[in-house]
């Protein structure tokens, strides 16, 4: 049965976000997408994009990596180089594609971009067997809420400081540490106001407290979103996942690959110096604190 209360998963850039979608994907009646966001299919020069070609170079591709390769649309080629990570391919892709047409829908507008993200997502859903599908979103949520009334919402909160300085060792985010904390402000005040309309169910969910006591923190995830707890999300990384699959080269892939541990808890003490710290705390001082982190 399909259950179309769907669960999407907003977090700043290494707070953990990842590693809650992986959790929840190894629930037995969820099934759990990865940063499908729907900027990304905004064509990245804004010219109009035609999906009959898109379909084409689906159903004449031999897998997704080849198609892909065939996209020079750097928004586009994102967007599907991530549904690979939840195991769809390219003839999934056109399919796909196809159905968005006939039904009317186009990527011009917000909605057609969400419904065709849903596709996907149901896709996944649909072959893994499950009743539940989520991913990770944007901020953007009265988008989601115009389409999903009943989503439910969790948001990954870590503190500021650990976040800056993975960010600054991870990747390549090229970002100031003010620029980094002005992100982590923004992304945490503004699903704070959506954890305090009590029309919508949103839940704060702390990095800190998942890795240092995880069954308890999932139990209490699982009762916030009316499902039972399943021993296997504590067991996550010896799941049969599409992201284990498919998701080779995404910046988490060395965490998600183990048991949850809380040894990167307070890293910012070894890897950040004084003036970098500065930048951060005229920025985000007063967060951090909201946020109990100070």
């Amino acid at each position: 049965m399909f259950n179309n209360s769907p669960i999407f998963v907003r977090g700043y850039s290494r707070s953990g976000g990842t590693l809650l979608v992986t959790i929840l994907d190894a629930h037995p009646e969820i099934a759990m997408s990865y940063e499908l966001y729907p900027n990304l299919l905004i064509s990245d020069d804004r010219t109009e994009l035609e999906l009959p070609q898109l379909v084409k170079i689906m159903d004449e591709s031999k897998n997704m990596k080849g198609a892909t390769k065939k996209i020079k649309d750097r928004n586009i080629n994102v967007f599907f180089k991530r549904c690979l990570r939840g195991g769809l391919d390219s003839k999934d892709a056109a399919r796909l594609l196809k159905k968005h047409i006939d039904d009317g829908f186009d990527f011009k507008d917000t909605k057609g971009r969400l419904k065709f993200i849903e596709r996907c997502c149901v896709e996944k859903m649909k072959a893994s067997g499950k009743s539940r599908w989520g991913l990770k979103c944007s901020n953007q949520y009265e988008n989601y809420l115009s389409i999903w009334p009943g989503a439910y919402f969790l948001n990954m909160v870590r503190d500021g400081r650990d976040v800056l300085a993975s960010q600054l060792n991870t990747g390549s985010f090229n970002k100031t540490p003010s620029e980094i904390a002005k992100g982590w402000v923004n992304t945490n005040l503004r699903f704070r106001e959506l954890f305090e309309n009590k029309n919508i169910r949103a839940c704060e969910v702390f990095y800190e407290s998942l890795v240092n006591k995880p069954e308890e923190e999932i139990k209490k995830i699982c009762c916030f979103l009316n499902i039972p707890f399943d021993s296997a999300m504590l067991n996550f990384y010896n799941q049969d996942l599409s992201i284990y699959e498919h998701g080779m080269g995404h910046l988490s892939m060395d965490r998600i690959s183990k048991p949850i541990d809380s040894s990167r808890v307070g890293r910012w003490k070894e890897d950040l110096n004084e003036n970098v710290l500065k930048d951060f705390y005229s920025v985000a001082r007063d967060t951090m604190i909201k946020f109990g982190y100070l």
